[in-house]
């Protein structure tokens, strides 16, 4: 990579920021109202031979319980998302990216099964575009995986998440074993609606999902890190060769970054880029802890606010 294309991608790191900011909650809000379009359409539909759990049944579905978790993850990236458009610094907490990781899995898999499994007997069209099939099984598994790997890729994922991100999975099978297989439709369980039980036994199908499920929780979590760690080297480099933090000591470096984040200042809460701190103190090895560091930015940064209030 040459000189000139590194320089170019520091000097547009800011409006990456931004674009995150606005993909995020564009692709967030996309896959809530998809999501609800979809619901509501299997939920008002007619039982058809394939597909007999329609209004409240709807619910023993994969698929829907799947997008559902989808929309709740997209959710909670919304607010962050904004609050990154206000103060240019778009983070997401861990949790909220391990949540969004779980979901995509969860709406991945149905994209697989949907678009391989039942499109083999039941018609591309019918499962993939029809009615409910282009919300639930196209449209959101795109967005998510696309919300997931290119948007929002703010921290690394263990590999012991993966395991947690098949706990949703794991907990609809036992379900599914039980009212449907232990139970019975004729007893008051589920109808087998998978057909799990119709071409080979239950327990093959579910070592097969389970294996399929893994793998993609396992190739989603390598692509997204690789994603992060490229992320996190553009921003690393961004404050480090960034000209307006360029200064000759990590102290007034500090004191740079706390009045350009005051300049932008909205008025609302005080949001401290601890982050950003620890990537100037890379550069520097000033071997000052974070707590002075911190100190020095909310000291420049206050005594900025107070200096502007007395001018008013």
């Amino acid at each position: 990579m040459s000189e000139n294309h590194v320089q170019e991608k520091i000097r547009n790191a800011p409006q990456i920021n931004r674009n995150r900011c606005i993909l995020s909650v564009v692709f967030s809000a996309l896959i809530c109202i998809c999501v609800f379009l979809g619901i509501e359409n299997i939920m008002l539909g007619e039982p058809t031979e394939l597909i007999q759990e329609v209004g409240e049944k709807s619910f023993r579905m994969f698929t829907v319980l799947s997008n559902m978790l989808m929309a709740a993850a997209a959710a909670m990236c919304i607010p962050f998302a904004v609050d990154g458009l206000r103060y240019r610094n778009y983070h997401l907490p861990r949790w909220v990216v391990y949540l969004l990781y779980t979901a995509t899995v969860c709406v991945t898999i149905t994209f697989v099964v949907a678009g391989v499994a039942l499109s083999s007997f039941a018609g591309f069209r019918y499962i993939m575009i029809y009615r409910e099939g282009k919300y639930l099984h196209t449209i959101v598994p795109i967005a998510a995986i696309l919300l997931f790997l290119v948007i929002n890729t703010d921290h690394t994922i263990p590999f012991r998440v993966t395991f947690l991100s098949l706990t949703p999975m794991f907990i609809y099978a036992v379900n599914y074993v039980i009212l449907a297989f232990v139970i019975g439709e004729e007893a008051g369980g589920w109808r087998d609606h998978y057909q799990f039980n119709t071409y080979v036994p239950w327990y093959l199908t579910a070592v097969v999902m389970f294996a399929l499920a893994f793998g993609i929780a396992v190739l989603l979590r390598v692509v997204h890190n690789r994603m992060h760690g490229k992320r996190k080297a553009d921003a690393e480099a961004y404050f480090r060769e960034a000209p307006e933090f360029d200064k000759p000591t990590i102290e007034e470096a500090i004191e740079a970054l706390a009045g350009y984040e005051r300049d932008r200042d909205l008025g609302g809460d005080l949001a401290v880029p601890r982050r950003i701190v620890d990537i100037l103190e890379k550069k520097y090895e000033s071997g000052l802890s974070q707590a002075e560091l911190l100190k020095i930015y909310l000291e420049t940064y206050l005594n900025t606010e107070k200096k502007e209030n007395e001018n008013e």
